[in-house]
């Protein structure tokens, strides 16, 4: 028997994307040399370059050759170091992912090598193919988050003659069925072509089945029309890739679809390019060398503080002169479950949200958001048992529990202000259950959310996510997905009072104006549902609109205008694409109808240009930029461990929403970290923290170039600009600025003052 791997387009993706095409032409394949040569690695395509010399001249596609049982094959890397190479046959725990799995069989190398440290550049390694071999042998990329750089290898038996290649039944979906005619429609949603080994009875979420013979054939995509007894006179239809959920069958119109489903199977390049925008903005790092900053809030209590907050579980003190104070203003390190920010170097549990009451300044008042060890605590929201398959692996079913805590500070001092010296009092308002990502153990538990903020009518609003994992599968989640379920917290936005007492556990109150108050099985918390991973999200203080980035699968990354009760998708769709939640794949219909009731995003862009997980942020009502005023700005965190992220804005918000990138600097220069989240102080300014070189820094978006007069018994300039381009401050006695007096403006700040009497004009120049 023989395999084909199937390439999958390139991204950031949270699920592995093996394809295994079984083939009975085997006189197509052209046997392996002995000696196979691996050159640099991509995130498309067959993900490496193959050749049959060493000097890397012959390259060749590695799905058009086959490897022999109890032949002996030498794989030499010859170019890069960015994606090591190695091979495995078990996958990696119970995830079913071929990514960091083992190998059944030895190997041989005179390097150091390893399931998580492959051949690099001038290593290479050995190896023969047992004898009695029955496994589907896989290569793949050896970096921890480089999950979708998987394939297999055709291997078989020495030919002796032609064998069958046998399709994977389980991809056998019925996708129409017209009762009264006894018409029943199956659909191949495999990638490969070939027949059924033995007789297979398809059967669908309501219980009609057709028995299919052995040796039926489909190809990739391929829809059949068959006669069955079915009881009832309905004629549904499957429009959607996920045919678990009967919200998702419709009434057929008429017979026009029979015998048709696939449009695309797979969509490869869904959406154009993100355009280059007209806007030019400059940066100033505010502050750096801090650890895994996730967001700041601005007290606005006249300190002229910023309250920075760390993953780890530290709030720090930024000082109106730039300074950190000695003294944590927040530390819950000690509560938090044990994170692996400083081994893996990526986690998405820690302390993920803080959020001041308005009245802060005179209450001491503030929620936070965190990743608690589970402890002896009982949740107020449990995980379905039903949905926990973790027996057996080493792992706990349940990685942590996610708590939002109130804390009242006192201020014992009398000094005016809210600081580490004060007295405070947590109360624990809402605690729930977080499963474990089968997927990606090694990072315990991904998709916590933990976004929230106060809304302009003070009720506390919080960002949750699915449950993790990949594709809204896995350890915790429910048969349609946690997504689509309203009646779990899990992939949704909720809106609570915190000085209400009608909620369950009587800690909390339920908006009375709350969507699915009065709704029988649904959770009343919930202000709008079908989220991913919705990090972050944000409210225009001018409008009163809700904007909700959600963080795409494999494909597609969104911005929402968040609208209560509606569902976002998830996992029906990524972005506006139907989503298949096996493979990860996006695809479309022939002639389908659109699912009723699901939200598509206003914007959204694909991977294409290297980008991987939306960051949401803000509508910009800050002074400082008025061609930003009323844009949504955004960003992309970039390739994990491997580029930058870069910066959107969204213009036409009434109208048609476009989203654009910036022009950063008066060269377009590309940002050299990541982003990891937006911000607001509280005049409207926009602020991203973002990571590079193991540090976390606090960016402030600022205009190219900005001068501001104030006179009083002299005049004060002051400037702000990009500190990545020469900015310079003009004085000149006349408005042509020909005899000017230039004084350069370092790191884009600058403070000059001048006597009343000495009457100038004054610019400011970037370039």
């Amino acid at each position: 028997m023989s395999q084909f791997k199937l390439p999958t387009p390139r991204g950031f993706t949270n699920i592995l994307l093996v394809h295994t095409i079984i083939t009975s032409a085997l006189s197509a394949l052209t046997p392996a040399p002995s000696d196979i040569y691996v050159g640099n690695g991509y995130f498309s395509g067959e993900y490496y370059d193959f050749f049959t010399d060493q000097a890397g001249i012959n390259q060749i596609n590695i799905s058009d050759y086959v490897f022999y049982i109890g032949n002996t094959y030498t794989f030499h890397k010859i170019t890069g170091n960015s994606h090591p190479f190695y091979l495995s046959d078990i996958p990696n725990n119970s995830s079913g992912s071929y990514h960091l799995g083992t190998l059944s069989f030895s190997i041989s190398s005179d390097s150091t090598i390893s399931k998580s440290d492959g051949i690099r550049s001038s290593e290479s390694m050995t190896l023969t193919i047992p004898a009695s071999y029955s496994n589907i042998l896989h290569y793949y990329c050896t970096k921890f988050f480089h999950t979708s750089m998987v394939a297999s290898l055709n291997v078989d038996a020495l030919p002796e003659g032609d064998s069958p290649s046998y399709l994977n039944s389980s991809r056998l979906i019925i996708t129409e069925v017209d009762r009264q005619a006894d018409y029943i429609e199956v659909t191949y949603f495999g990638r490969d072509s070939g027949v059924l080994e033995a007789d297979t009875t398809i059967t669908n979420i309501f219980g009609d089945s057709i028995t299919l013979a052995s040796r039926v054939s489909f190809s990739a995509g391929q829809t059949k029309d068959y006669v069955s007894n079915l009881s009832g006179s309905s004629h549904l239809q499957l429009i959607a890739l996920d045919a678990t959920n009967q919200d998702y069958w419709v009434s057929a119109q008429d017979d026009s679809n029979k015998g048709y489903f696939f449009d695309e199977q797979v969509i490869a390049d869904p959406l154009p390019d993100v355009p280059q925008g007209e806007i030019a903005i400059g940066l100033q790092t505010v502050v750096s060398g801090l650890s895994h900053l996730i967001g700041l809030a601005d007290p606005n209590d006249g300190t002229g503080r910023l309250f920075l907050v760390e993953q780890a579980g530290r709030v720090k003190v930024l000082n109106s002169d730039g300074s950190i104070s000695e003294s944590d203003f927040m530390d819950v390190s000690a509560n938090l479950t044990p994170l692996v920010l400083d081994t893996v170097g990526y986690d998405e549990r820690g302390l993920l949200g803080l959020a001041l009451s308005p009245s802060f300044a005179s209450d001491g008042t503030l929620f936070f958001y965190a990743s608690y060890s589970k402890g002896d605590s009982i949740p107020d929201l449990a995980v379905s048992p039903d949905t926990l398959i973790m027996d057996g692996t080493g792992y706990d079913d349940i990685d942590h529990h996610s708590v939002i805590i109130k804390r009242t500070i006192t201020d014992d001092n009398s000094d005016g202000i809210f600081d580490s010296s004060d007295s405070y009092v947590d109360t624990e308002i809402l605690r729930f259950e977080q499963p474990t990502s089968n997927s990606f153990t090694s990072i315990g538990s991904n998709h916590n959310g933990g976004h929230l903020f106060f809304d302009a009518d003070g009720l506390l609003m919080v960002a949750i996510g699915d449950g993790g994992d990949a594709n809204d599968t896995g350890n915790g989640h429910v048969a349609i997905g946690n997504g689509a379920d309203a009646t779990n917290i899990l992939g949704t936005l909720i809106r609570i009072d915190p000085d209400g007492n009608n909620s369950a556990n009587v800690k909390y109150g339920i908006p009375e104006d709350n969507p699915f108050v009065n709704h029988p099985t649904y959770l009343p918390e919930i202000y709008a549902y079908g989220f991913r991973n919705p990090w972050t999200f944000s409210q225009d203080p001018a409008t009163g609109e809700i904007y909700s980035s959600d963080s795409g699968q494999n494909f597609v990354q969104e911005v929402n205008r968040v609208l209560p009760g509606k569902n976002y998708g998830w996992r029906a769709k990524e972005g506006s694409f139907l989503f298949d939640p096996v493979t990860g794949n996006i695809g479309s219909l022939n002639s389908a109808s659109s699912i009723d009731g699901l939200e598509d995003p206003i914007v959204e862009y694909d991977h294409g240009q290297g980008y991987a997980n939306i960051i949401g942020g803000h509508i910009y009502r800050g002074s400082l930029i008025p061609e930003l005023q009323g844009a949504y700005i955004c960003g992309d965190y970039g390739p994990i461990f491997s580029g930058p992220g870069d910066l959107f804005y969204v213009e036409g918000l009434n109208d048609t929403p476009l989203m654009k990138r910036f022009q950063i600097g008066v060269t377009d220069r590309a940002l050299l970290t990541d982003i990891r989240a937006f911000s607001v102080d509280g005049a409207g300014e926009v602020y991203f923290v973002a990571n590079s070189n193991v540090h976390s820094s606090l960016y402030k978006i600022v205009p190219l170039a900005h001068i501001e007069i104030n006179a009083t018994d002299e005049v004060e300039l002051t400037v702000t600009g990009d500190e990545g381009s020469q900015i310079t401050l003009e004085k000149s006695s006349d408005l042509d600025f020909t005899n000017a007096q230039d004084t350069a403006v370092n790191d884009g700040k600058l403070i000059q003052t001048y006597p009343l009497e000495d009457q100038a004009f004054f610019r400011v120049i970037a370039e």
